[in-house]
């Protein structure tokens, strides 16, 4: 009821169609889980995926409900590369509770470390240079202040540093700067929100909170995945 609301005289829009999804089935379920109206032919659906062995699993990001299980992970996977490790500090400046905001809503970490062959997600869009949040994808080369990584799809490209900001009137009132990337061997589903994945690995032993399995069962874009 308050005046700037009303001046502000926004409309309202329903959004009808889905994009993310191609598989109509997979389309279905979520839908069915949405409305909590699951059936026995969704039921039998989703456990046909269980454990699946599917050739496109093996190589997918791993889905976890807790940083712990992440975090093991991407440490084990990452020593079994052989190699030494390069780590990239988080750049940041600004006032410490904005930094602190920035941080915990930028999906890329304070130190990254990697390793050539190391499995790495991208964590920001960036249309011009040709990734988006979770595309997937393989370090060719690692040194000081040097990445190189293959995505899935193929596309070899140096990655550059990125900026998260909160800004004020034009003015920069905190920054934190870091290459866009994670490694991507394993990841939570509460982090995975927004991304697009091919397919996934997920494990929901662990769930805690109300609509975590509907977060990563919506992640992928088909039933295959």
């Amino acid at each position: 009821m308050s005046r700037t609301w009303i001046e502000a005289a926004f409309k309202v829009c329903y959004l009808t169609e889905q994009h993310r999804q191609s598989d109509n089935d997979l389309n279905l379920i979520l839908n069915a889980i949405r409305d909590g109206n699951i059936s026995n032919q969704h039921k039998e659906k989703l456990n046909s995926r269980v454990k699946s062995e599917h050739k496109k699993i093996k190589n997918s990001a791993r889905l976890y409900t807790h940083n712990v299980d992440v975090d093991f992970e991407n440490e084990k996977e990452l020593g079994l590369i052989s190699g030494n490790i390069f780590g990239y500090d988080m750049w940041t400046r600004g006032g410490e509770g904005l930094v602190e905001t920035l941080k915990k809503g930028c999906l890329a970490p304070s130190k990254l470390r990697l390793k050539k062959g190391a499995r790495v997600m991208f964590v920001k869009n960036n249309f011009d240079e040709g990734y988006v949040n979770g595309t997937l994808g393989i370090v060719k080369k690692c040194g000081y202040e040097y990445i190189k990584v293959r995505t899935l799809e193929g596309k070899e490209m140096d990655v550059e540093r990125e900026s998260w900001t909160i800004e004020e009137d034009g003015r920069i009132l905190a920054e934190i700067n870091q290459y866009p990337l994670r490694l991507a061997w394993a990841i939570t589903i509460h982090k995975s929100q927004g991304m697009f994945l091919d397919s996934a690995l997920i494990d929901l032993t662990r769930s805690f909170e109300k609509g975590m399995g509907y977060v990563a069962l919506s992640r992928v874009k088909n039933s295959n995945g």
